[in-house]
This record gives C-alpha cells, sequence and structure tokens, in this order.
C-alpha cells in the first residue's frame, strides 16, 4: 500500500510540475507575509519588509497574474484569506516561505484566558458580557440613504405609516403571507458610506402582534451584495408592548454603497410589526467579536465541546451553546474552562478561504483550521488549484442561523465548490476532522459544474470522504474525476458523534437532478465507514458514476460496503452490487491497515 502512494505522489509531482511551468510569470512580482514581524505600510517585496496582516493581503491592489504571496512557515494568521484572481495562465499564488510548519490560518477566537470567562451558575461559564458605550459627538451612521421594501417568492406585506398628534411616525408592516425564508420580507436602508472597524448601533422601538425575533445585515448595496459587517450582539425580538431593540454591527470595510437589511420573512403568518423612533450611533464595544455563530470550540487541538442549542442543554462537562442575542459562549464546566485546558478556539461560522468568484489562482502548502462554516468555501470558481493543503477541525455552524429557534441544521466542508464551478483542481492535500465533507462540489438553481478534479489526497475522519449532487434539471455536471485519492474512517470524526442524521460515508451521492457525464471514480481507497463505504441515492444512468479500479474494505463485517437506493450490501453480496450497478471493473475486496495510513498530525 504504501508503495502504491508513493507511486502516486510521484505522478502527482510531476503532473504539477509540468502544470507550472505552463504559466507564464514575467514581471511577477513575490510577496511576503511575517505575522510577527511584518509591517503592513511595508512594500511586502522582501522577508524583510513584509505585509503582516490578511487584510494588507486580501486588500492588496498591487496584485496582478502571475504574482505570488507567500506566507512564512510556522506563523499563524487569526481572520479570513479573500484572494485575488490572476489571469488565464498567470494565476495569483498563494504560497509560503521560510523553513518550520505550514502557515497557518484560523478562523477562530481564543477563549483561554481565565479572565475570559465569568461564572453564570452552577457549573456554568460564559464569556464575560459584550459592553457597549456610546461615544459623544461621533460620526454619524446611515446617512444619504432611504427606507424600501422587498419582497419575493409569495410573501405579501402592507407597509402603513401612522403619525402620532406630535409627528412622530410608526412604520407597521402587516404580514398575510411571510414567506418561508428570512429574506423573503426586507426592509432595507441604503446606501451610505462606511468605515472599516468602526461600531455602530441601530436601535428601534418596536412591537408585534406575535412573539418574534429576526436580524438585520450590513451589506453592499447591489451584487453580490458583499456583507460590510459582522453583527457583534444583538436580535430584534419585539414583544405587545413596545419596547427598545438594538443590533450593533461591527463594519468590515471601506465603503460608500452600505445598505442595512432587517429581515422578517419566514415569520408566522398575519403578524403585524412597527417601528418607530429610529436611531443611528457609533458607539465604543468590550467584547468578543464573535460576530456570527460558534459552531465548535476545540480544546486542547484534539478534542471537540459538544454543541447544543439552549442553555436548558449545556449538563455534561464540554457542552457550551452559543447565546446569539448576546453574543456570548455559554460552558459547561466544574471549574473555570480556561484552567480545564490549555488551549480553546471558538471556531466562528465563516469560512476560512473565500473564493467566491475567484478565478486563476493557485493555492499551495497552507493549514486551514478552526473553521466553522467551509475551509475552502465559494460559488463562481474558476481555474484553481489547491494544493499540498492540509484542512482540520472544520464545521458546526448553524446552517440557518436561527439559533436553535427554529431548523437546527449544523454545516461545514473541507473544500467545497459551490454551484458554477469550473477547470479546478484538488491535489495532494490532507483532510481531517470535518463535520461534513472534506472534499466536495454540488450546488443549486441552475448552474454548469465541469472538469473538476480531485487527486491523490488523504482523507480521515470526516462524516464524507467525498459528497455530490446537484438539483436543478437545467444544470449541467461534467468532466468530475475522483482519482487515486485514499479515504479511511468516514464518520468516525468529532462531528459524526454530535450529529442527529449520522451518515458515515466514504462516498456520498445525494439526490441529482443535474444532467450528469463523465463522473469517474477511480483507483481510490475506501476504508472502514461507520454507516456504508458508499452510498447512492441517485438512479444513474448505467455508465453514471463511472467507477472503476477500486479497493474497499470494512473492519466491521457487520456494517454494509454499499447501500444503493436503500437496498444494503455486504461484503458477501459485493459480486451483487457490482452486477446490479453495471460497474466497477477490476474492483477489489482487500484488507487495509487504516491506522498505519493515518498520520499524526496535530
Amino acid at each position: 500500500m504504501s508503495r502504491l502512494l508513493s507511486q502516486r505522489c510521484l505522478r502527482s509531482i510531476v503532473g504539477a510540475s509540468i502544470l507550472l511551468a505552463s504559466f507564464s510569470f514575467a514581471a511577477a512580482t513575490d510577496y511576503y507575509v511575517d505575522a510577527t514581524r511584518g509591517n503592513d505600510d511595508a512594500t511586502g517585496t522582501s522577508p524583510e519588509t513584509a505585509w503582516k496582516t490578511l487584510d494588507r493581503v486580501s486588500n492588496a491592489t498591487e496584485l496582478v497574474g502571475g504574482d505570488f504571496v507567500k506566507f512564512k512557515r510556522g506563523e499563524v494568521w487569526r481572520g479570513g484569506l479573500f484572494p485575488r484572481s490572476g489571469e488565464p495562465d498567470k494565476p495569483i499564488v498563494y504560497a509560503s516561505y521560510g523553513e518550520g510548519a505550514k502557515p497557518s490560518f484560523w478562523r477562530s477566537i481564543s477563549l483561554a484566558k481565565e479572565s475570559d470567562w465569568v461564572p453564570v451558575g452552577d457549573n456554568l461559564w460564559a464569556t464575560r458580557p459584550t459592553s457597549v458605550r456610546k461615544i459623544a459627538d461621533a460620526g454619524k451612521f446611515m446617512t444619504g440613504g432611504q427606507w424600501f421594501l422587498h419582497q419575493e417568492s409569495g410573501a405579501k406585506v402592507v407597509e402603513s405609516i401612522e403619525k402620532s398628534e406630535s409627528g412622530d411616525e410608526t412604520r407597521v408592516f402587516a404580514c398575510e403571507t411571510c414567506g418561508t425564508a428570512s429574506n423573503h420580507i426586507q426592509w432595507c436602508y441604503g446606501s451610505f458610506p462606511v468605515e472599516k472597524g468602526k461600531y455602530y448601533r441601530l436601535s428601534f422601538d418596536m412591537k408585534s402582534t406575535k412573539p418574534v425575533s429576526f436580524g438585520a445585515r450590513l451589506m453592499k448595496s447591489g451584487s453580490p451584495w458583499t456583507g460590510y459587517g459582522d453583527v457583534v450582539c444583538g436580535e430584534f425580538e419585539p414583544t405587545a408592548e413596545f419596547s427598545r431593540q438594538s443590533i450593533v454591527f461591527k463594519t468590515t470595510a471601506d465603503a460608500d454603497d452600505a445598505r442595512v437589511t432587517v429581515y422578517f420573512g419566514g415569520l408566522p403568518n398575519d403578524v403585524a410589526i412597527a417601528f418607530a423612533n429610529m436611531e443611528t450611533e457609533e458607539v465604543e464595544v468590550d467584547a468578543f467579536d464573535f460576530g456570527t455563530d460558534v459552531g465548535n470550540v476545540i480544546l486542547d487541538g484534539n478534542k471537540a465541546a459538544f454543541k447544543r442549542w439552549t442553555l436548558e442543554d449545556l449538563k455534561a462537562q464540554d457542552d457550551f451553546c452559543y447565546e446569539k442575542k448576546e453574543g456570548r459562549v455559554w460552558f459547561y464546566s466544574k471549574e473555570n474552562p480556561a484552567k480545564v485546558y490549555k488551549t480553546l478556539e471558538a471556531a466562528t461560522m465563516r469560512h476560512v478561504v473565500n473564493h467566491s468568484n475567484v478565478h486563476d489562482v493557485v493555492f499551495d502548502g497552507l493549514d486551514l483550521r478552526y473553521g466553522a462554516a467551509h475551509g475552502f468555501g465559494g460559488s463562481g470558481s474558476r481555474n484553481m488549484i489547491i494544493r499540498n493543503c492540509d484542512v482540520c477541525w472544520i464545521g458546526g455552524g448553524d446552517q440557518y442561523g436561527e439559533g436553535g429557534t427554529g431548523r437546527r441544521v449544523r454545516f461545514g466542508n473541507g473544500i467545497e465548490f459551490w454551484s458554477a464551478a469550473e477547470n479546478n483542481v484538488v491535489e495532494n492535500c490532507r483532510l481531517w476532522e470535518i463535520y461534513d465533507a472534506a472534499l466536495t462540489n454540488q450546488g443549486s438553481g441552475e448552474n454548469v459544474e465541469r472538469d473538476i478534479v480531485y487527486r491523490n489526497n488523504l482523507i480521515w475522519n470526516c462524516e464524507y470522504s467525498f459528497e455530490y449532487w446537484n438539483r436543478d434539471e437545467r444544470s449541467k455536471t461534467e468532466n468530475v474525476s475522483f482519482v487515486g485519492n485514499v479515504c479511511l474512517q468516514a464518520g468516525y470524526g468529532w462531528g459524526h458523534v454530535q450529529r442527529p442524521d449520522k451518515n458515515g460515508r466514504c462516498l456520498m451521492f445525494y439526490s441529482n437532478t443535474a444532467q450528469t457525464k463523465n463522473f469517474v471514480v477511480k483507483n481510490n481507497v475506501f476504508a472502514n465507514a461507520t454507516e456504508s463505504l458508499v452510498r447512492s441515492d441517485i438512479e444513474w444512468k448505467p455508465e453514471q458514476p463511472n467507477l472503476l479500479e477500486n479497493v474497499y474494505w470494512q473492519d466491521d463485517k457487520e456494517l454494509p460496503y454499499f447501500m444503493w437506493l436503500k437496498e444494503k450490501y455486504f461484503e458477501k453480496d459485493f459480486d451483487a452490487w457490482r452486477e446490479f450497478t453495471g460497474g466497477e471493473k477490476g474492483a477489489k475486496i482487500k484488507k487495509i491497515d487504516v491506522e498505519s495510513l493515518i498520520p499524526s498530525v496535530r
């Protein structure tokens, strides 16, 4: 087996060298980034004049096709990387320099100081509360815009304005049909300028004919609706009588086209909500700037705390929940959590690398971890290579952002190409401890996914090693290749224990209505899965997917190898499964020493 892996790696390295040689790097510039000794005001063109932060890299207007951005090995950056696009045959390359461990990118907030926690009950601790203070004579917020109402997907709401004798206005939204999702009714104000790094509070007097809760977002006024800020604390929860309600944003960009969107679609029908006495103000904030759901807390780098949905569910050591309104993490522990563990990393629900609409880019030799959304994630990516990267401890975020009050769904993939992905390669990467899929391309709505290659990757302790689906009859999936990968112990990771829908599979094919062709799964190793090695809910055409020459193994003979259209096939049924599917020429069942293939990593 080790010889087989070596041959695969050699073929991949040779192929990668040929590919890099085909790129044109004429007049390219190398930029350096050093998290310890760098300076964002420096030129960045040498290790001695390196930049320091991910913000400087993401906003680097200097970058052009062919440039290299090199991160110093052994360093750690907290935050997200937003790559820039290169040009055809002249990608921008994000790589490393120096010696030591791969440069690491964390989407987490450290809670490792005893002063980070305050006791809030028997064996209950919470991160210190947010303190908000108004700044006298501060700059104005939300100036120059106007309010407007947006409805979609059949939602119907009537807006009216009531005036008091003093002339004060109250806006009332009477929802006849509120829709099924929060974005089906949007009350928006824009556009106006914002300044990066500022904290702003938006407040209303509010009441509602039914108890409800909903949120708001600070964002770009037009497509692609980029977020311009995070919610530090607050949520609107009006009741039958007027009460003061507020949300605090932290701006993450300098822009002159911001908008605030209040989302109250998906609420109970026949509800009426009244807003009065709006106030906007700049504030100072002392808080843990989670800004979004905390999907996981990683303990000492090798253990996951158990996410619960409500405070009442915290009953055992290491249970935690994220309290959305106040923006605090609550943790069950017999003593201060920072005494029990040396490190506690609160993974926030953001991608570590957001590659939405990015093209002609290479990521080589990076380490991504501690994010509660995806490691690499985004839609519309093309001409992208992800090579020699480590991705671990990813996922667990509250997918629908309802804080346990509605749909309790968690998500998070290692590397995801979402909708309209084209000509992308993932090779020689290692992925482990992922809540959902290590690797996946998937989508909804009309889109095309084509020419995507996953090869020679090592995957273990993820719920799925590889997952695929695409669900619009107008969509197309073409030329997807999953070749030479080693997929081990699907469902053995931290997320499996916490999932309500335990579904450990090496290959997971959910329902797929896209027009699909040339989907090849060849020469892989699939060993040990808690539910089955392969599951397909798709009634494929005879040639789809084209499974060839794969190796299968389950240590536990009580577990099925395949679940195909809800029918289970065990080791003894291997030939019957091949006959039923009409595929897997050259496939074999072969004992795999799984433990010997899993590296010791932190």
